[in-house]
């Protein structure tokens, strides 16, 4: 009887695990009445219950893998949302902040300053479009948001080494920011199929 028991509970790992959860132990019980009655030995017996098994458990975890993929995309989705969301207010910011820090330490500077002053708008208004495109979900907004965040990225490292103009908070945004969507970016790839569909 206990052999034939770890035989069936082997044969129940064919169920999904949240299925085993909820049904396994009244299907063992109902097995153990079955296999208390003496017709219910031999190989009709185990061909009834592995017909049993092989009927409806594959049906079963195609819908738990279903049920599970439709979650993931949708937590997928609320996260390049909200990446999305942050891509456009970081890119207004850091757009709007080199102005600021332009305007205030005098555009007359000329050189360096002014070219640095032209690409940190430039990057936060590539931010900005890639935002907007991570949110209306068009094609080619993971490779445009790619492109705005490495641009991001190089501007504020480039302008913090040869003149250091910047604010902390403005080299805050523009490091920090572009290296999480970078990171982002990656891990939706990597989940494969249950990533957002955005390429």
């Amino acid at each position: 009887m206990r052999a034939a028991e770890r035989v069936y509970r082997l044969l129940l790992r064919a169920y999904p695990a949240g299925f085993r959860a909820e049904y396994g132990r009244e299907m063992v019980l109902v097995f153990r009445d079955r296999r208390r009655d003496e017709s219910a030995r031999g190989i009709r017996f185990w061909s009834e219950m592995i017909w049993d098994v092989a009927r409806s458990a594959p049906a079963l975890r195609l819908d738990a893998f279903r049920i599970r993929w439709e979650e993931d995309i949708q937590t997928g989705e609320e996260k390049m949302r909200t990446m999305a969301i942050l891509a456009v207010l970081i890119g207004v910011t850091e757009a709007a902040n080199a102005l600021a820090e332009g305007w205030a330490g005098g555009i007359a500077n000329g050189g360096f300053w002014l070219a640095g002053i032209i690409l940190t708008v430039v990057a936060g208004t590539l931010l900005v479009v890639a935002g907007v495109a991570m949110l209306r979900r068009a094609p080619g907004a993971v490779p445009s948001a790619r492109v705005a965040a490495i641009t991001c990225l190089t501007v504020v490292v480039l302008i913090r080494l040869v003149d250091g103009w910047m604010s902390i908070f403005g080299t805050l945004l523009g490091i920090v920011f572009p290296i999480a969507l970078l990171f982002f970016l990656w891990w939706t790839r990597r989940r494969g199929p249950s990533a957002p569909t955005m390429a």
